[in-house]
């Protein structure tokens, strides 16, 4: 007499499949992972083209990229260390209130001034203008690596 056969799944065979599920799920997130860093990277990149946008804008209406220089360094978190006061902006995650840069939005040329998707110590834009506001940098740390800068002579 034969005995009937068993069904289900023995142990081992439970244990690959989740093993290959895991391993699966474990390169679907590094996946998702790069993908969102690269999108970051590119909104950076955007973001600073359109704060150059509007400061060519504003240098052909003034003659100058921004009006008299208020910090040594304009970052979208906060005064970049220049000795502004902590007040002018809520905890570090925005432009400075006295900001260059917030003479863009008074012209009409922005409607708000970008900030960084992570705007952190780490990844942050910052703006200097130079030679009584003849030239310009423009930057942000890429995640990917390296930074992105728009400089005019």
């Amino acid at each position: 007499m034969n005995k009937p056969a068993k069904k289900g799944f023995t142990l081992i065979e439970l244990l690959v499949v989740i093993s290959i599920i895991s391993l699966l799920a474990t390169l679907a997130v590094t996946a998702l992972n790069n993908a969102r860093v690269k999108s970051r990277d590119a909104r950076r990149k955007a973001d600073i083209k359109q704060i150059s946008t509007a400061l060519d804008l504003n240098y052909d209406k003034h003659g100058a990229y921004t009006q008299p220089e208020q910090c040594c360094t304009d970052t979208s978190v906060g005064c970049g260390g220049c000795g502004c006061a902590v007040t002018n902006y809520p905890n570090g995650t925005d432009w400075d209130t006295n900001s260059d840069l917030r003479d863009l939005i008074t012209d009409g040329f922005m409607g708000k001034l970008p900030k960084d998707p992570l705007n952190n110590s780490s990844y942050f834009y910052s703006y200097e203008p130079e030679n009584q506001n003849q030239t310009l940098s423009l930057c942000a740390r890429l995640e990917a690596g390296g930074t992105f800068c728009i400089n005019r002579p």
